[in-house]
């Protein structure tokens, strides 16, 4: 390796090591969700509100949120807008939650927005009654610092958790996109869907339209819309089918008729995408220059860790073995999708998973929505700082009870090559249940190091 890229790659990790790990506080924090917001606009206060630098479009939901952001941040860049993208989690780098015109953020913009973020973060860090998490504040500053530097006219903006009391706050909103709504998070955001609803609808405000899907919890959604003055723009999912070649054909009040070629009969596929092209039918409603034909350039385009089908051998090498499926399903209503998009594939036959969980979602609740097609699952598990994670014992006690075949690694790489191993011809394996195991493991075709300075998520091999 020549000495700069060592150089960046060491930048790179003091950076990210900041963000992720030394301010990261392992105690609980003092609970109080409106001083957790007062929190976070008081962090980016501090910073001069880099976030208000641009306009920006805010995408919440339950399943797809981080799809439907991509798909209107790559629009919108076709449309020849200088664009932004902030998501989260991160798939394999901490520069793709800065995604700018089609590139991630380079290692010397990202070290000097964290530079940029220390001092407050420092303060913040000091304070033992802070009720925000200061790793969360300075993770979004780092975004909404690189954005401002960038000179953007407009940002697309991934909600982390809810919307109501989430860490993104103080945005200049020009539209606000509400995806379809599920049971997870239960223990932040409530129990029940108008719960859940009612946190995803804090994302509104006045005069603000607002584009959502027309389900569960829907009746909060207008009640919040009537409340603040915001319009809010129905999208019904249940008439989004696409046809058998993968044709998906909308008629939208301002775009007219789009027609657009999916590549895939994936149900969750055409449905993120119908709420992408209701967002974009708003946002040239509202003078933007967007056309059908800008959204038929993004859908081309691929979505790292999300139903992506890999050859076998990895760095780009021909090889004999099973193709290898990443999804980052990790929820059950995202795991239903995957579960309905194998299906509509030449992928349907029963396959062999490679999985681990984290965060507080029990592994018999991910795994049921796609136990009947399982033959073998490779339980494995994670080690991630100051987050929770499930062991891969226990993963493998809740496929048992599924009835699932399965066997134990706990380390993800050996997990992976055990099930290409001992996978049936003809039969494939899929790598869900957490983002950071599809992240990990993605590595084996796609170098992280060269994600970061290449600065995509398909960087050479050469």
């Amino acid at each position: 390796m020549d000495n700069q890229r060592q150089r960046q790659l060491e930048s790179y990790h003091e950076a990210v090591d900041y963000i992720d790990r030394r301010i990261v506080r392992l105690t609980p924090r003092r609970r109080s969700p409106e001083d957790k917001v007062a929190a976070a606009l008081g962090f980016y206060r501090d910073l001069g509100d880099p976030q208000r630098a641009f306009p920006s479009i805010q995408v919440a939901g339950t399943s797809g949120k981080g799809s439907v952001a991509q798909l209107l941040a790559e629009s919108l860049h076709a449309a020849g807008l200088a664009t932004g993208c902030h998501l989260s989690p991160y798939l394999q780098a901490f520069t793709e939650k800065s995604w700018v015109d089609g590139l991630y953020c380079p290692v010397e913009r990202l070290v000097a927005a964290v530079d940029e973020v220390r001092p407050v973060a420092e303060h913040y860090r000091d304070d033992d009654d802070c009720p925000a998490s200061v790793h969360g504040m300075a993770s979004l500053a780092a975004s909404f610092v690189a954005f401002r530097d960038s000179d953007l006219d407009v940002a697309v903006i991934e909600t982390g958790l809810g919307g109501r009391y989430d860490l993104v706050q103080g945005l200049r909103r020009e539209l606000c996109v509400i995806t379809e709504l599920g049971l997870d998070h239960t223990e932040s955001l409530g129990p029940t869907l108008d719960e859940i609803a009612g946190h995803k609808a804090g994302i509104m405000e006045p005069g603000v339209p607002c584009v959502a899907v027309q389900g569960p919890g829907w009746s909060v959604l207008e009640a919040e819309a009537e409340r603040v003055g915001a319009h809010l723009l129905p999208i019904r999912l249940d008439s989004v089918r696409p046809a058998n070649d993968g044709t998906l054909v909308l008629d939208l009040e301002v775009l007219g008729t789009v027609e657009l070629k999916l590549g895939t009969r994936a149900p969750f596929v055409a449905r993120n995408v119908a709420i992408a092209a209701t967002a974009l039918d708003a946002l040239a409603r509202a003078g933007r220059p967007v056309r059908g034909e800008h959204l038929q350039q993004a859908v081309a385009r691929r979505a790292p860790g999300r139903f992506e089908a890999m050859s076998g051998a990895g760095s780009g090498g021909q090889s004999s073995e099973p193709p290898v499926v990443l999804d980052c399903a990790h929820n059950a209503q995202k795991m239903a999708a995957l579960s309905a998009a194998l299906e509509s594939s030449d992928r349907g036959r029963r396959l062999t998973l490679v999985f681990a969980a984290s965060g507080a979602r029990a592994p018999d609740e991910l795994l049921r929505p796609i136990a009947g097609r399982v033959a073998h699952l490779v339980a494995t598990e994670l080690e991630l700082y100051g987050k929770r994670t499930v062991a891969a014992t226990e993963v493998a006690a809740a496929a048992d009870r599924l009835g699932i075949d399965t066997a134990v690694e706990p380390v993800p790489e050996l997990a992976l090559a055990r099930a290409l191993d001992s996978v049936e011809p003809g039969r494939a394996v899929v790598v869900t249940g957490s983002v950071y195991l599809v992240g990990r493991l993605r590595d084996r075709w796609f170098p992280t190091e060269e994600v970061i300075l290449q600065r995509t998520s398909w960087p050479s091999q050469a």
